[in-house]
């Protein structure tokens, strides 16, 4: 019989969104380095990382319950626990208790610490850290995770077996659709249709509505996404 943490564990497996990563950080000295790592890998790879913060006039309890309904339907989490940061260590403990898969990261720049009294805090001493100096190793951390997520690992399949021979321009064109259709769905379990459609209309690339439905099926049908059909149809990440 599967003990209450398997059965938590198995649960959570199944809400969880394939590409979801959440991202818990310390806002003012680390998250913009984030921000600009993230900005950039969105364009490689199909990661959706997610980031919660308190915004103005939101009350304790309801950031809490938002931080652990982002955990559970995270297929991974990284914890950055530059500064010590208090809010890190107990999204760490929900992280663990719940058996999501979790990376502990943590800045050795000096500039980074100043204002702690440690560069870790005590619940977490111990831990595995990947660690980083400057914001390029931080993007090297990071774009080696996103390369080994199984869920890029099925979609570099996905190209490998539909796009075989294309190179060049024509592939990062179709990557770059594919990733885009994928990216709409960021921060979301579920978006109509018939807004990813119009979005990608009004894409700088100007990409047509015949190459959108056919990425969308495309994508349907290797398992990457799942889309309905009809005037109100929705589409999730599978």
């Amino acid at each position: 019989m599967a003990t209450r943490r398997q059965q938590r564990s198995r649960a959570s497996s199944a809400y969880a969104i394939p590409n979801q990563v959440f991202l818990a950080i310390p806002w003012r000295t680390v998250r913009p380095k984030y921000d600009r790592v993230i900005d950039d890998l969105k364009s490689k790879f199909p990661t959706s990382f997610v980031i919660v913060g308190r915004e103005e006039g939101q009350e304790a309890e309801d950031l809490l319950e938002i931080i652990k309904d982002r955990l559970l339907s995270s297929s991974y989490a990284i914890f950055d626990a530059t500064n010590g940061n208090a809010n890190v260590s107990l999204e760490f403990g929900f992280a663990e208790a719940h058996d999501i898969p979790r990376a502990l990261y943590v800045s050795t720049h000096r500039a980074s610490r100043k204002g702690s009294d440690a560069p870790i805090i005590a619940d977490l001493a111990g831990k595995r850290r990947n660690q980083y100096a400057q914001e390029r190793a931080l993007a090297r951390l990071l774009r080696e995770f996103c390369s080994g997520h199984p869920y890029n690992k099925r979609f570099q399949q996905f190209l490998r077996e539909n796009y075989r021979g294309v190179t060049g321009p024509r592939m990062r064109s179709v990557k770059s659709l594919a990733l885009k259709i994928i990216h709409q769905l960021d921060g979301s379990r579920e978006v109509r249709r018939a807004d990813i459609v119009q979005n990608l209309l009004a894409d700088p690339s100007r990409y047509k509505r015949r190459d959108i439905d056919q990425m969308i099926l495309r994508l349907h049908r290797e398992g990457l996404i799942r889309s309905q059909q009809g005037p109100f149809a929705k589409v999730q990440v599978a």
